[in-house]
């Protein structure tokens, strides 16, 4: 494993390379702390830690899911506020859903919490989580059109709320809607449609359609847009409210390879991968293309995520096919820090020197003027301008001292 020093920068730099799986690489997450990386793929699913640059050890598993013909095809990490623990969720090729959750000293440990075969046994297609309140819910779309929702208190089994059969859709994604029904999203790979299942029972209760296919998509965190990889020419911006197209990304794709897109930097990028080796970023709004990356000289690089924090943006991008070398390529980019993104306790030692300044000038003012004062009694018959002007000089240089050293005492 590679990694490069990077300076500060208004384009995307290569900060390293991650090297370790050894066939394709389907899937991508980041922890929601931005410290762990998982990745899944057809030689099983791996846990980097980013900070130190390692890769992590994976718990044991049952003999059935650590079959080496069982690829992951999907990765989530469940994020929980109030918890110190980062959660791990994966579902596989042959229909497996696997929980790891961190354990032992400095977290650096996993323990698998479930590992069991859903449904009839079919692929993983997709799956998501919802935290509300103190229920989690975890959904999954399978390829015999299956939707299943489960809720998971972290301790105990998967408990099942619904599972529903779709008539034609094979689910290529599935998100919550964060309502009070927490209804589920369904995005079908082959049809294009949309379909809104009522998070009770399971109930279609709206159908839209974006396209003719839907390669990938993902949602925006207001949730009022998203984006899908339209397998004809690129990627798509749609609304979330009637599926409408607004904005289309033409990457020029050689085949109609399904390929993973995502937003960036607070979703004013967009980001997806291609089947040429590159990594296209976009405006999202202009819909201009700001920044090509280069992961390989060739070869598909479908398998894409981001991750922003405060101070820097991330993106990844990964190997997705078997006759090169499978790696994982990390690009970085200093943010420009707004004001209004400072951390509060800037703005509150701000004030508080500010304070201290104030304070300071204060006591100087009150203290010539006792000097003045003093001067002006002892020397009644001496001219008492020459004295005002020796304490407006005195006054002058300790302000001036004060404001310089941000508070310290200057005289």
């Amino acid at each position: 494993m590679l990694f490069l020093s990077t300076n500060d920068c208004k384009e995307y730099r290569l900060k390293g390379r991650l090297l370790g799986h050894k066939n394709a690489i389907n899937c991508l997450a980041v922890s929601h702390n931005g410290n762990m990386l998982a990745s899944g793929g057809s030689d099983g699913m791996r846990i980097w830690d980013l900070k130190r640059r390692v890769q992590l050890p994976t718990p044991r598993q049952t003999p059935a899911i650590q079959n080496p013909a069982d690829p992951v095809t999907c990765a989530c990490w469940i994020t929980r506020q109030e918890a110190t623990r980062e959660t791990l969720c994966y579902g596989t090729g042959l229909g497996f859903i696997a929980i790891w959750q961190q354990q032992g000293e400095g977290l650096k440990d996993f323990n698998a919490k479930v590992s069991r075969r859903i449904g009839t046994g079919k692929e993983i297609m997709c799956l998501t989580y919802d935290h509300t309140g103190d229920d989690t819910r975890i959904a999954t779309g399978t390829r015999d059109r299956r939707v299943q929702v489960w809720a998971f208190d972290f301790k105990g089994p998967l408990i099942p709320i619904f599972s529903v059969e779709l008539s034609t859709t094979i689910p290529r994604t599935v998100n919550f809607n964060r309502t009070p029904g927490r209804n589920v999203l369904v995005f079908g790979m082959y049809d294009g449609e949309i379909h809104t299942l009522r998070g009770s029972d399971g109930t279609v209760i709206a159908t839209n359609k974006a396209g003719p296919m839907i390669g990938h998509a993902v949602v925006d965190a207001p949730q009022t847009l998203f984006l899908i990889d339209n397998v004809m020419n690129g990627f798509s911006l749609h609304q979330l409210e009637d599926g409408a197209c607004l904005r289309t990304y033409n990457t020029n794709p050689v085949k109609t390879f399904p390929k993973q897109v995502v937003f960036g930097e607070q979703a004013t990028l967009v980001v997806g991968g291609s089947d040429t080796g590159r990594i296209h970023v976009f405006d999202k709004n202009e819909g201009s293309i700001k920044q090509v990356l280069q992961h390989a000289d060739r070869g598909r690089a479908q398998t894409v995520t981001t991750y922003d924090s405060v101070h820097h943006s991330l993106i990844f991008g990964a190997t997705s096919t078997n006759d090169l070398e499978p790696t994982i390529s990390i690009w970085y980019r200093k943010r420009e820090t707004a004001p209004s993104d400072r951390p509060l306790g800037t703005a509150i030692k701000n004030f508080v020197r500010g304070i201290v300044q104030l304070a300071i000038a204060m006591a100087i003012m009150a203290y010539v003027s006792v000097i003045k004062r003093d001067a002006r009694h002892a020397l009644t018959y001496r001219n008492p301008v020459h004295w005002t002007n020796i304490g407006d000089h005195v006054a002058g240089k300790c302000l001036a001292r004060v404001f310089k050293a941000g508070g310290s005492n200057g005289c």
